[in-house]
């Protein structure tokens, strides 16, 4: 395959598969227009259509775009609120690492703001946003459909009685929290989709012109959320794990910028696996090589409930200045990993610091830990964030995407059948992944889109037909006149 024509496959399906992702949503919801109007259409004709396809598609438009770009002409009133042009801020943290809203505290917000008060004007610009969107495609456009259905049914009945006269034989038929809810908002596709499918199902829900239309609506946009959301991800990750027997895969992307790496690491030569192994991986337990007396450097942060209850350990952070003046480490190629590593993330405060987990990658002297590699998958993988003073990644994802890494590497290995490690053997498992990942997407795909726009629907006019003995588009349809005659 042509490496440059390898490459753009590669990230496309990362593009497709993230876990956050918006392409396959995009691509998923023009499916669901198609399948849910041609579902609509076979029931109630051109009315039920045609209703149908303005609410989908206007709801596409507002769930994939409405918050997001009322976010962004919000960012720009906070701007000239905060005096701040063209330093939007981030207000995630973990508190010891990453400190984007301190950051614009300190740089850039006028004093006479305190921190309290640029949190709320944050919160709130988001809330707008939420509620806004929520407004138009649960309250407004629901009612103009419903006015257009109103006018075309009444031309209809006008041309029908002209018709008719004509031709007489005729018949007719507290801060942290609004922080931490404004960042899930502000930069995760799936905080912005989510807040708009609440506002939308309640709008449309209370818009509806009678309780046969209202179950509907709950059935089919209540149903579809998880099948938006995370349908897509959970067929891919069971998929994995039949493979391979873990949940999770390296993204192409990634996998194209390491086996680039190790195909330069090893070169022309053939090299025996257990000896690759253990250049590439190094150390199984690091942890030997550390000294105990440098615990007192570390600042621990805290742990939420959650993170307790699942054993999670905290995040450790220490400057890196105070592991030089502790003379603890002696090695300077320890020192300068160390150094390079500090550069993975921002500076806090105006100090380099590195995580506690990096200091023991520094001891591990080993190409998987090796700072430059780290450094281009990083900065691919968050777009540059992970280095942005006034970004939030969480470093949690990031060394999640490295342990897949690891894994990755253990795959080349188990390839090698106790053997040796070649060129020819990394761009086979590379070509393997990149078409798993592209194989488990259109699977995930194909059952999310399978659901969304014939399964649900279906559902929604069996229950209908069920509950009211009628198979009509409860829109139009009187149930009442039904029940009398």
């Amino acid at each position: 395959m042509n490496p440059i024509t390898g490459k753009h496959i590669s990230n496309a399906i990362t593009k497709m598969t993230k876990a956050d992702a918006l392409r396959p949503i995009v691509a998923l919801e023009a499916v669901v227009v198609t399948g849910r109007t041609y579902q609509a259409y076979k029931r109630g004709k051109g009315d039920e259509a045609r209703e149908r396809f303005i609410e989908e598609t206007m709801g596409s438009i507002v769930w994939l775009c409405g918050v997001k770009y009322l976010n962004k002409l919000g960012d720009k009133i906070v701007a000239q609120i905060l005096k701040s042009q063209g330093k939007n801020f981030d207000v995630g943290t973990d508190k010891l690492l990453r400190t984007p809203f301190d950051n614009f505290m300190k740089k850039v917000a006028p004093r006479n703001f305190t921190p309290n008060q640029v949190a709320l004007i944050k919160g709130g610009k988001v809330l707008t946003s939420i509620v806004l969107a929520n407004m138009f495609i649960g309250l407004v456009v629901p009612k103009l459909n419903q006015a257009l259905t109103r006018k075309v049914i009444g031309d209809r009945k006008a041309a029908k009685q002209t018709q008719k006269q004509n031709n007489p034989a005729f018949k007719g038929g507290g801060i942290a929290s609004i922080n931490k809810f404004t960042n899930w908002i502000e930069n995760t596709n799936t905080g912005q989709l989510l807040s708009s499918d609440v506002g939308v199902a309640g709008g449309r829900m209370y818009s509806a012109r009678r309780k046969e239309e209202r179950r509907e609506i709950a059935i089919r946009d209540i149903g579809s959320i998880y099948f938006y959301m995370w349908a897509q991800g959970h067929v891919r990750n069971l998929l994995n794990l039949a493979e391979t027997g873990r949940a999770t895969r390296l993204n192409p992307a990634t996998a194209e910028i390491l086996h680039k790496h190790l195909t330069e690491f090893i070169g022309d030569k053939d090299m025996n696996v257990n000896e690759f192994k253990k250049q590439v991986l190094g150390l199984e337990n690091p942890e030997i090589k550390y000294n105990p007396a440098l615990d007192n450097l570390f600042e621990k942060g805290e742990l939420s409930n959650w993170a307790k209850f699942r054993k999670k350990q905290p995040l450790e952070v220490a400057k890196v200045a105070d592991i030089e003046a502790s003379s603890l480490i002696k090695e300077p190629e320890i020192l300068n990993r160390l150094k390079e590593m500090s550069k993975l993330q921002p500076l806090r405060r105006g100090e380099a610091v590195v995580t506690k987990q990096q200091f023991l990658d520094a001891l591990n002297k080993s190409e998987i830990n090796n700072p430059k590699l780290l450094d281009e998958v990083f900065t691919e993988f968050t777009g540059g964030a992970n280095k942005d003073e006034f970004k939030y990644i969480s470093n949690n994802k990031l060394y999640k995407l490295k342990d897949e890494m690891k894994h990755y590497v253990e795959t080349i290995c188990k390839a090698a059948k106790g053997g040796n490690v070649n060129k020819k053997l990394l761009q086979n498992v590379k070509i393997k992944n990149t078409a798993y990942s592209g194989i488990n997407f259109l699977a995930g795909f194909a059952v999310a889109a399978t659901f969304l726009s014939t399964i649900i629907p279906k559902i929604q006019y069996w229950y209908t037909r069920k509950t009211t003995g009628v198979n009509a588009f409860p829109g139009v349809y009187d149930f009442e006149k039904h029940k009398e005659a």
